[in-house]
């Protein structure tokens, strides 16, 4: 018979579409409302799609929140609301949803409540983005459960400064071609995948405890049944076998009656495993590609090819930082700038953090962990010849430098510091001079680097930057201030400017007790501090060069390690640097006289 063949698929996979329409009196999110929850459940069931957007928000939120202010009354209020954005935590915990929901949905959600003399925000709380709906009538609706029989949701105001309701909603997605009033996911191109990620292993584990796998054919020899006959065949065959479990399909065929029992014909491949790991990398990739992650070692996904050292892990970073991260952390913090002006005027700014593995390299440069422990936990081996060498009292010298080498590479760079002098404060502007000279050399500078760099209390810094800002020879930027052409102008034509220039010297570091040498100190430290010598940070890096060639070790950096060695009091541990480190320094050349 040509009917006699029927296909039970026990898994189809629909992905809600995306199409907001009024039908339920408000705008829906997605064709029937549950696009977010579906979202949602992707990101709790794929181990792939929910690691990277776990990581990336991470990376978003940052490490903490930074004030671009120009006086302390400002700084200090900012501080204040920093620290209790609302009545159950401060604003980085606030802003680590925000990033989560940025990453999850491509937006957020924010209620903002005004204090009863609505002259300030009072408080910020977090409204999770997939509970948030437009009204027909331009306000918001806030529902816990969209799902349930009867819904009644909170009515919110939209976020405008200038009617300041008691309570309103701060809503922000992400510009995207076609979208309405709400954003898609920002890997709305890869869900179907990342829907085939959260199967894979359910699929592995079923095709071994279940006889029906996919591309099963079932004949059956007991004659072609009736319509109805058929259809309760079908329906015993789905009960016991529909769902997730049972991935694929069954093919019935029905014959006519003879003495030939049933027969089950497996149609699918034997090569099964083969074909999942295929799917399972080809799966991977386009989850990376649509979360346009260029290094999966980011993300501790280690591929074919790549070696995951410390170099390759910091140029990933970095790109991965610039192109991504770094473009969506500042739409991020422009928007709370804008709501948290009503607070204190000043600007925020999300401090990068570094990617995971990052964070063992600066314990080792401190001292905390030595280098085999380092290495272990950034995934190499540890180099047995070194262990042996930092458990060695007696060594003159555990890491093999030679001192003599560095100091005649040292020697043949920088100027005599004796050709220099400080800048004297009455100096006429010498402060501003100093000020400018810094964002000269250094575009983006906050007041506590400013204060850290010219050893000035940051109040005295911001009088300054303040006037300078008013009389247009600075200007404020995202990541601190910058000087303007003007400012350029002010300090090209001033002798003041033009004399004055940042070199660094190698002393002792702020906060560390004695003077520059002690009875202690290396000969190596000594025969630096007599060298009295000034470089600029060129000229740093020149002698890195010449030394990492000379010791075969790229990784060399004559601005990391200064020189010398040090072992920690009380332990057995040394370490590739001692306690100088090069102090900036702005000078001006003694006048001949």
């Amino acid at each position: 018979m040509e009917n006699n063949f029927i296909r039970i698929n026990f898994a189809e996979s629909k992905i809600p579409i995306f199409k907001e329409n009024k039908s339920k009196g408000f705008l829906t999110y997605g064709a029937d409302n549950a696009y977010p929850q579906m979202l949602i459940d992707l990101f709790n069931s794929s181990p792939k799609h929910g690691a990277i957007v776990t990581q990336k928000a991470d990376f978003i939120a940052g490490d903490k929140t930074e004030i671009v202010a120009y006086n302390t009354e400002d700084v200090a209020k900012a501080n204040e609301a920093l620290d209790s954005i609302n009545a159950y935590e401060d604003f980085d915990s606030l802003k680590s949803k925000i990033a989560q929901d940025l990453e999850l949905f491509d937006g957020f959600a924010l209620e903002i409540i005004w204090n009863k003399a609505k002259t300030k925000i009072a408080e910020i709380y977090h409204l999770p983005f997939q509970n948030v709906r437009h009204s027909l009538d331009g306000h918001y609706l806030y529902a816990e459960d969209w799902t349930a029989r009867k819904v009644e949701p909170e009515h919110y105001y939209p976020w405008n400064p200038n009617t300041r309701e008691s309570k309103q909603v701060y809503y922000f997605k992400m510009y995207k071609a076609g979208c309405g009033e709400y954003p898609t996911a920002p890997y709305q191109s890869a869900l179907k995948y990342i829907e085939i990620d959260t199967e894979i292993a359910n699929f592995h584990l079923n095709s071994i405890k279940s006889g029906f796998s996919a591309q099963t054919l079932l004949q059956l020899f007991k004659g072609i049944p009736s319509p109805e006959e058929a259809r309760q065949t079908i329906r015993r065959f789905k009960d016991n076998f529909s769902g997730t479990d049972n991935a694929g399909s069954i093919i019935i065929q029905f014959n006519d009656p003879n003495e030939t029992p049933s027969v089950v014909n497996n149609l699918a491949p034997s090569d099964f495993d083969k074909q999942f790991d295929i799917l399972n990398n080809t799966v991977q990739e386009e989850i990376l590609m649509s979360h346009r992650v260029t290094s999966p070692m980011l993300f501790g996904i280690k591929t074919e090819g790549q070696l995951g050292g410390r170099n390759e892990l910091i140029e990933a970073f970095e790109a991965f930082q610039t192109s991504y991260i770094e473009p969506r952390q500042n739409q991020m913090d422009r928007a709370l700038s804008s709501i948290f002006k009503y607070i204190s005027p000043v600007k925020l700014k999300t401090k990068n953090k570094p990617p995971i593995g990052l964070d063992y390299v600066e314990l080792f440069e401190k001292g905390i962990i030595d280098r085999d422990e380092a290495r272990i936990e950034l995934g190499m081996s540890a180099t047995t010849a070194m262990s042996e060498q930092v458990k060695c009292e007696s060594c003159d010298n555990p890491f093999g430098w030679d001192d003599d080498k560095d100091l005649k590479v040292f020697a043949e760079f920088g100027e005599d510091a004796d050709n220099f002098e400080s800048v004297p404060l009455e100096f006429g502007d010498a402060l501003q001079a100093m000020i400018l000279q810094w964002l000269y050399s250094n575009e983006g500078i906050t007041l506590e680097t400013l204060s850290n760099n010219i050893k000035k209390p940051v109040e005295e810094i911001m009088r300054e930057v303040d006037d300078m800002a008013q009389r247009g020879l600075i200007e404020s930027v995202d990541d601190g201030f910058r000087i303007t052409p003007e400012g350029t102008t002010t300090l090209e034509n001033s002798n003041v400017g033009t004399e004055i220039v940042t070199r660094y010297t190698y002393e002792k570091a702020p906060g560390i007790s004695g003077g520059d040498l002690l009875p202690t100190s290396r000969d190596f430290c000594q025969r630096m501090i007599r060298l009295n010598r000034v470089y600029t940070r060129e000229e740093i890096d020149q002698i890195s060069v010449i030394l990492a060639r000379e010791y075969n070790d790229p990784g060399y950096s004559a601005w990391k390690r200064r020189g010398g060695w040090m072992t920690i009091k009380g332990t057995t541990t040394h370490v590739p640097y001692c306690r100088h480190i090069w102090q900036p320094q702005l000078l001006r050349r003694r006048i001949n006289g």
